[in-house]
């Protein structure tokens, strides 16, 4: 396939297929990219190399099934005027991972990690309630997480599946998560965030090691479930411009094996089971909003014992996993998501990915 020399910004049709290979296998080759796709790998690293430094598309580590972690969803309605001051504060948070202004009885939803129980109850109760502009906060804690990382567009077939995933990586998800990293590895998990595709010699450059030693870190880390990888992108730019929040009352003993199902709808990006009266968290990425019409139908149709309580729209994500977004969904600036910092009284600025 020629490089399309058509749009020398935004997403193209080859911008998409190369995002979904990566999708696949976020830290595959662009020699096995460039095979699996009939370009070049040169091709594919220029692609790549656009997309990445125009803010459109990036690859972040992420905790693996068997990361230890606890989690909470932390809804804010803002005082009037001040909905974008607030937005930024939670954002600028490294135990605050995703950040989305929504419309409806809350306007902004925002994604929390902690390293336990009593580090997420402090998070809570003593900072994130603590910042100025909030009128009303109402907290979610997590049960289990359905949804994974490695999410498809639909643009390669199965033979260019084949053809860039690596399964020897992956770990067990389904394994307890019961583990978790140590100091050196934490640094590693942190620095892959900033660069999730950075090269083992720069890595141990930024980490003090040695680069076979840096190689052998993360394969352990990977093989293991300890960190695993997701690729992201500007999505309104690719065609998937609309975000539900759907909040659902499922039957206890049909709430796993729902939230099991519904993580494998392709408009799935996030799926997570609660503790609530609305149990499970399902985020949905649409061509356009009227979509949630047949995502509704489809849960009436396959789930009757749900009721769907609150449904909504994000106007605009702010961060995404670590990612500071403009208002045109560009990644600008990394915070890394960091569930082991100190809870400080200041937020912690923003840097500049590498």
């Amino acid at each position: 396939m020629p490089e399309s020399s058509s749009r020398k910004s935004g997403v193209d049709e080859l911008d998409v297929t190369l995002l979904d290979a990566l999708h696949v296998n976020p830290r595959v080759s662009f020699e096995r990219l460039g095979t699996a796709l009939n370009i070049s790998a040169v091709t594919a690293a220029r692609r790549w190399q656009r997309l990445s430094d125009s803010g459109r598309a990036w690859v972040s580590a992420v905790p693996g099934s068997r990361l230890a972690l606890s989690a909470a969803v932390f809804e804010v309605e803002a005082e009037p005027g001040r909905l974008l001051e607030v937005g930024q504060a939670l954002a600028e948070i490294p135990q605050v991972g995703s950040v989305y202004f929504t419309a409806g009885e809350f306007d902004v939803l925002a994604l929390v990690f902690a390293a336990d129980m009593k580090t997420l109850t402090a998070l809570l109760l003593e900072r994130l309630a603590q910042i100025l502009g909030i009128a009303r906060t109402r907290a979610h804690i997590g049960l289990h997480w359905h949804s994974g990382a490695q999410w498809r567009l639909g643009a390669i077939d199965t033979g260019q599946h084949r053809s860039v995933v690596d399964e020897s990586e992956a770990g067990d998800q389904r394994a307890a998560r019961d583990s978790s990293l140590d100091p050196v590895d934490r640094a590693l998990f942190l620095a892959l965030q900033r660069d999730g595709r950075a090269r083992y010699r720069d890595l141990a450059r930024d980490l003090g090691s040695t680069e076979g030693q840096v190689r052998r870190q993360l394969a352990a880390l990977t093989r293991r479930g300890m960190v695993n990888f997701r690729t992201d992108f500007t999505r309104s730019e690719g065609g998937w411009p609309a975000e539900l929040v759907l909040w659902l009352t499922v039957p206890h003993h049909e709430l796993r094996g729902t939230g099991a199902d519904i993580a494998l709808w392709p408009e799935t990006r996030i799926c997570v089971s609660m503790i609530g009266s609305a149990n499970l968290l399902v985020m949905s990425q649409v061509h356009q909003i009227a979509d949630l019409s047949e995502i509704l139908d489809r849960i009436h149709r396959t789930f009757p014992a749900v009721l769907v309580a609150d449904q909504r729209l994000v106007l605009r994500p702010c961060k995404s996993w670590g990612r500071m977004l403009d208002s045109d969904g560009h990644g600008h600036a990394v915070v890394p998501v960091d569930p082991w910092a100190p809870i400080t009284d200041r937020p912690r600025s923003g840097t500049a990915p590498d």
